[in-house]
């Protein structure tokens, strides 16, 4: 009888340290479960980042690349941000007015006849 009383007592020690271990693995100690899970998360989040930070930088490696070996790309650059025609060319800008109201007076649109 004593020793089934022991295996009782055993047998409740090893279920309460079992429950105890559960629940320090899920909410207690230096990393919990849902910390873990957080930083899972933190992780995926910055591998995203990086790979979407290696494509645009894969881009930017070959625009430059281009803007060294390609003339054309040089020719486009010139056109697009600074304006620049060919002798033989006309250039034409549009600017957009914002509220559709008249040009100011001191711009060269408010000169021309409508």
């Amino acid at each position: 009888m004593a020793e089934a009383a022991n295996r009782r007592l055993t047998r409740g020690i090893t279920f309460v340290a079992l429950i105890g271990a559960g629940y320090y693995w899920m909410a207690g100690g230096e990393y919990t479960r849902a910390g873990l899970d957080r930083l899972q998360r933190e992780i995926e989040s910055r591998r995203a980042e990086n790979a979407a930070r290696a494509d645009e930088l894969a881009s930017t490696r070959a625009w430059a690349d281009s803007l060294v070996s390609n003339p054309w790309a040089i020719e486009r650059v010139a056109r697009e941000r600074y304006g620049f025609v060919r002798p033989d060319e006309i250039l034409v800008r549009f600017v957009e007015l914002g509220d559709g109201s008249d040009p100011p007076a001191s711009s060269p649109q408010a000169n021309v006849p409508r």
